[in-house]
């Protein structure tokens, strides 16, 4: 009780003095969003309460005008502005669409507005950031400072992780890769189950690397890539995030998440075809070629993969499943969708009691928030509407991308295509599961948005 009452004053005093490092607690605390609560009677969490609380101070400690001119003008000139509030339109459409409008009015709050609420103060504070330390071959302090953030939260998820491994904990899953069913043990950190653990540390891991990897060229530390007001080390920062990088990998492993180690392998394929050069990347598609045919048909696990690739595999078999009845909502709500949280309330209409044909009795009944996709989540819950503009932003994203890196010579290490690689990530981990209706999922989301914006706005 006592931390309910000094954690908001001290947090007050953090945000009005140094809200950079109100930005960083944020990020650092992200899994908070599971310390649920009510503020006269409307449901909340204690993430919500501080990206709020940052964001309320910043509109009050800055004038109206200041806040137009510095951060509109940047999302105008990016051409992210329309995107953005379209982005806003259709969640809050999505509200009225829905079957529990107050319900569905908590998610986009969380989902939507908080976002892009704390992507605005950290487009301000990296703004002035440049002015007050122009070096447009850098990242921002602000960059810096939500990277460092995410990273601590990152690590304290990882250890835990680990510590579960060795000391006991996590949870006891059915989901076997074939039947009969057999329980395996899978690592959950921080959360309830240990896909969330997954989808948090997926792209995280990109970023991380990418990091690192900042502070080399030519097998030589890059120290003015690193700002000057700094006194660690650059060596040491590297040393640190391929650290927070190696933890992360560990924690996803032992999370047995397959969809966040198939995104972050397809990560790294991206990123390793961009830096390659026409010859080396001609030759490691080969090389890919060849291990994919050797997986294929010549190695033990040959049976494992076919059952993949053909979803014969009893998880996919049973995401198939999820994925009919979802896309049997979508054809009776095809334009605007079910409405948030409307998958949760009418997909048992749709989805069918999942068996197999030489196996008695249902194998699972088990009904999820989503369907285990995030294309098809977006149409269900946003309507083809919402699917667009997801689907424009995310192409929006890239094109800013591929701009920044366009003159600029791969073998840098520019830290937009990591930014871009960490994207990969949670489209290729959402062709299996959700990876952004999440409190802490989708603030990841839009701060990678604010990453590619400021770099973008730099030219």
């Amino acid at each position: 009780m006592l931390f309910y009452i000094l954690f908001p004053i001290f947090y007050i005093l953090v945000v009005w003095t140094k809200p950079k490092w109100a930005l960083f607690l944020i990020c650092a605390l992200l899994p908070t969003y599971q310390l649920r609560f009510q503020i006269l009677g409307l449901p909340t969490t204690f993430l919500e309460i501080m990206i709020l609380i940052l964001f309320i101070i910043w509109v009050i400690k800055f004038q109206k005008a200041r806040i137009l001119n510095s951060i509109f003008r940047i999302l105008y000139s990016s051409h992210w502005f329309w995107l953005i509030l379209a982005w806003l339109a259709v969640g809050l459409a999505a509200v009225f669409v829905s079957s529990d409008k107050w319900a569905a009015l908590g998610h986009w709050r969380a989902y939507f507005l908080e976002p892009i609420l704390l992507l605005i103060v950290f487009l301000d504070l990296a703004k002035r950031d440049r002015f007050s330390t122009p070096t447009s071959s850098t990242m921002s302090s602000a960059s810096n400072t939500i990277l460092f953030g995410l990273s601590i939260s990152a690590i304290i998820c990882s250890l835990w992780a680990i510590g579960q491994k060795i000391f006991g904990g996590g949870m006891s899953s059915l989901e076997s890769w074939q039947y009969p069913l057999q329980p395996i043990w899978r690592s959950t950190g921080f959360f309830p189950h240990p896909s969330f653990l997954g989808l948090f540390l997926g792209p995280l891991t990109i970023l991380f690397l990418g990091k690192s990897f900042e502070f080399f060229k030519s097998k030589k530390l890059l120290f003015a890539s690193y700002p000057a007001s700094s006194g660690t080390p650059p060596k040491a920062v590297a040393i640190f995030y391929f650290l927070v990088f190696v933890l992360s990998v560990f924690a996803i492993i032992f999370a047995r998440s397959e969809g966040a180690i198939l995104g972050v392998g397809a990560g790294l394929i991206f990123l390793l075809l961009l830096y390659l050069k026409k010859r080396p990347r001609l030759i490691f598609v080969t090389i890919l070629l060849l291990i994919g045919v050797f997986l294929l048909f010549f190695s033990p696990w040959q049976k494992t993969i076919w059952q993949k690739i053909t979803f014969q595999d009893l998880s996919l078999q049973m995401r198939l499943n999820i994925w009919r009845g979802a896309v049997d909502l979508i054809k009776d709500h095809p334009i605007f969708g079910a409405g948030l949280r409307g998958y949760q309330k009418l997909i048992s209409q749709y989805q069918q009691p999942f068996s197999l044909p030489d196996v008695e009795g249902i194998i699972s009944n088990e009904l999820h928030p989503y369907p285990h996709n995030l294309f098809l989540a977006i149409w269900a819950e946003l309507g083809i509407l919402g699917l667009i503009v997801f689907l424009s932003i995310i192409f929006k994203f890239f094109l800013d991308g591929f701009r920044k890196i366009k003159n600029q010579n791969i073998c840098h290490l520019s830290f937009v295509i990591w930014i871009l690689a960490a994207m990969v990530v949670i489209l290729v981990h959402g062709a299996v599961d959700t990876p952004y209706f999440k409190n802490d999922l989708s603030i990841i989301f839009w701060l990678m948005v604010g990453l590619i914006i400021i770099h973008r706005h730099q030219d």
